[in-house]
């Protein structure tokens, strides 16, 4: 994978124009749902291809064939679900799905940071933290959490000590 296709993609992607359907000027209703679909009227300005009109979707902007369906950064994308599917990988970007729990996720992120890889989406929006094992067992992936909840409920001295931890690393503390 070369950078000048890299550049090229990015290029292409910069000229190639947002498509519209047919008449979202005129009608509220297109506005709240921008997809394309393709004009079939008989007298339709727009499939008829006139100037000043939107342009249609064709062959011609699609990017070269070593970039496409690549992630920006150059690397081939691949969707986990679970921790197991990490393993062999290697020169890839992971992005996790959707509907993986934060419990799965946290341990899928552990995974990669071990194998070096690259994640897309590795914001862990919450960790429950009940123990200083637990925080220790963490800290290697603490540049992805972005707020880490220590329950009232525990022991105030084990507390207070998980949130001085947590602090020290730069992590926003929640109750």
């Amino acid at each position: 994978m070369s950078l000048r296709l890299l550049r090229v993609r990015k290029k292409l992607n910069s000229k190639r124009p947002k498509f519209l359907r047919t008449e979202t000027w005129k009608h509220k209703s297109f506005k709240n749902d921008p997809k394309w679909r393709k004009p079939r009227g008989k007298d339709n300005k727009m499939r008829m291809k006139r100037s000043g009109k939107q342009p249609l979707v064709s062959v011609g902007y699609r990017g070269p064939k070593e970039v496409r369906g690549r992630h920006a950064s150059g690397l081939e994308e691949v969707m986990i679900t679970n921790p197991g599917q990490i393993d062999g990988l290697e020169n890839v970007i992971i992005r996790i799905n959707a509907t993986v729990g934060n419990k799965k996720k946290i341990e899928i992120v552990k995974k990669a940071a071990k194998s070096n890889l690259k994640i897309a989406n590795p914001a862990l929006t919450h960790v429950k933290v009940t123990s200083v094992e637990e925080f220790d067992a963490i800290e290697p992936i603490k540049d992805h959490i972005q707020k880490l909840i220590v329950p009232l409920s525990i022991d105030s001295d084990i507390r207070s000590d998980i949130v001085r931890k947590a602090e020290d690393v730069g992590l926003l503390v929640e109750d």
